[in-house]
C-alpha cells in the first residue's frame, strides 16, 4: 500500500436525477475540481396505477446516480452549486446527499483538486440531517417486487441499477453454479430514520431476504440531504400532491417523527438475528479488472463481492491498458468486519493487473445488515453460538 495516499476527510455526495440532468450537473462537479465523477445507469419505480378494474403497469424512468469524492471543507459548496444547477431543491427532480467516508485510499492524484475559489452560495434549502440509507442486493428481476414493499410502506421511489456478483457461487460445482444466477441488482432508497425499522422489515419481507441465495440488506448513516424524488405520477386535479403536502409538514417540523404519532403496531414485528457493527467497502476500477479484484478479496477473506458498471468523466488515458479507449469503471461492494478491511485493500491494491491503473478504496460504517444465515435460529430455538458476525466474516453467509 505504499503507492495510496490514506484520508479520513472526504465525503461521498451521491445525486440521483433524470438521465437528461445527469451529465450538465457531472460538468457543474467537474468545473468545481471533482476529477473524477462517476455516473452509473439506473431506473426509479413508480407506483402502478388503477383503471376501473385495470391495473396500468408501474412506470420506471431512466436515471443516474453520480458518485463524486469531495474532500469535507468543500461538501456543502459542491452540494449548493448541484443544488442551483439542477434546481434539486424543486419537488420530483430527485435527491442528493451526502455520507462521510471513514477509510479512503487513493493512488496518483487526489480526486478533487479546487478549481474555483468557495462563494458564500445563498440558499433557503432545508436539508434533512436525520436521514438512513437502505441499500438492497438481490437476484435479478426481485428488485421491483422489493421497492414496492419499500414504497408501500412510506418510502419515496428507490433507484434500481443492474450489477453482478461474485461469492457462494464461485464455490460451487458447475452444475450447482447454473442454479445461481450471478447477475444482481441493486437498489438503494433514502429514508427518515423514524421509518427506517418498517421500511427495511418491509424490503426484507416482500424480497425474502432471509431465505437462502436471496439478497443481502444493509443500512448505512446518511450525513443529511435533499430527497425529492417522486413515487406518483401527478395525476391529481389538486396543485399540490400528497407527497408534497407531507414533505412540506416535514421541513416545518424538521424531522419525520410526527409520522408514527397515533400510529399502533397491530403486528408484531417478526424476530430476526440480524447483523451489526460491519464495514462496507467499495473500490473503483478500471473496467475488466472486477473479477480478479473479487478473486483477491475473497481470498483475502470476504464472503462475496457485488460490481456494477460506471463511466468516469472527465475520461483519463492510461498508456498500456487493454481498455485504454474506455472511460468505463467496475465498482467493487463488499461488506465485511472492521477487522477485516485492511487485509482486503491490501490484496485488491496489490493486484498485478491493477499496476498503472487509478483504483479507488472507501469504507463508511454498516451498522445494521441483514442476510441468510446458516443455522439461524427461528423464534423458539436457541441462538446459535457464532455471532451473525463471525458467520458473515467467516464466509458462512452466501454473497449478496
Amino acid at each position: 500500500m505504499e503507492n495510496y495516499t490514506h484520508s479520513e476527510d472526504y465525503y461521498l455526495i451521491n445525486v440521483m436525477v433524470d438521465r437528461e440532468k445527469s451529465r450538465e450537473l457531472i460538468d457543474v462537479a467537474v468545473a468545481l475540481g471533482v476529477n473524477p465523477a462517476f455516473i452509473v445507469n439506473g431506473r426509479g419505480i413508480l407506483h402502478k396505477k388503477k383503471m376501473g378494474f385495470v391495473t396500468l403497469p408501474g412506470i420506471s424512468p431512466s436515471l443516474d446516480v453520480l458518485h463524486l469524492i469531495v474532500p469535507k471543507s468543500h461538501v456543502d459548496f459542491v452540494m449548493n452549486k448541484l443544488i442551483h444547477a439542477g434546481k434539486l431543491h424543486h419537488f420530483g427532480a430527485g435527491a442528493i446527499y451526502s455520507v462521510k467516508i471513514h477509510d479512503f485510499w487513493f493512488n496518483g492524484n487526489a480526486p478533487f483538486a479546487a478549481k474555483v475559489e468557495k462563494d458564500a452560495v445563498s440558499s433557503n434549502f432545508h436539508f434533512q440531517q436525520d436521514l438512513v440509507s437502505i441499500t438492497c442486493i438481490c437476484q435479478r428481476g426481485h428488485a421491483e417486487e422489493i421497492a414496492r414493499g419499500a414504497m408501500a410502506a412510506g418510502s419515496p421511489g428507490p433507484v434500481i441499477s443492474f450489477g453482478y456478483g461474485h461469492g457462494i457461487r464461485d464455490k460451487l460445482g458447475f452444475l450447482l453454479q447454473l442454479a445461481i444466477n450471478p447477475k444482481k441488482e441493486l437498489l438503494e432508497v433514502i429514508v427518515g430514520s423514524a421509518e427506517a425499522d418498517r421500511i427495511f422489515e418491509a424490503m426484507v419481507a416482500n424480497g425474502h431476504l432471509d431465505q437462502p441465495a436471496q439478497g443481502f440488506i444493509s443500512t448505512h448513516h446518511v450525513e443529511k440531504g435533499l430527497i425529492n424524488t417522486i413515487s406518483y405520477q401527478n395525476t391529481s386535479p389538486y396543485p399540490a400532491t400528497m407527497e408534497q403536502i407531507i414533505k412540506a409538514i416535514d421541513q416545518l417540523q424538521g424531522n419525520q417523527h410526527w409520522r408514527d404519532s397515533g400510529t399502533v403496531q397491530t403486528i408484531a414485528a417478526k424476530k430476526r438475528i440480524m447483523l451489526h457493527d460491519l464495514v462496507t467497502l467499495n473500490c473503483i476500477v478500471k473496467r475488466g479488472f472486477g473479477d480478479i479484484c473479487s478473486l483477491a478479496a475473497m481470498e483475502a477473506g470476504a464472503s462475496g463481492t457485488s460490481i456494477t458498471y460506471a463511466n468516469a468523466f472527465p475520461y483519463q488515458h492510461v498508456k498500456g491498458h487493454a481498455l485504454a479507449g474506455s472511460d468505463e469503471r467496475e465498482i467493487l461492494v463488499l461488506t465485511v468486519g472492521p477487522q477485516q478491511i485492511r487485509t482486503v485493500v491490501k490484496a485488491i491494491a496489490t493486484v498485478p493487473e491493477l499496476e498503472g491503473s487509478q483504483v479507488l478504496f472507501y469504507t463508511f460504517p454498516t451498522p445494521q445488515a441483514l442476510t441468510y444465515l446458516k443455522g439461524a435460529a427461528d423464534d423458539d430455538e436457541e441462538v446459535p453460538e457464532a455471532t451473525p458476525e463471525e458467520q458473515l466474516v467467516a464466509g458462512e453467509a452466501p454473497s449478496p
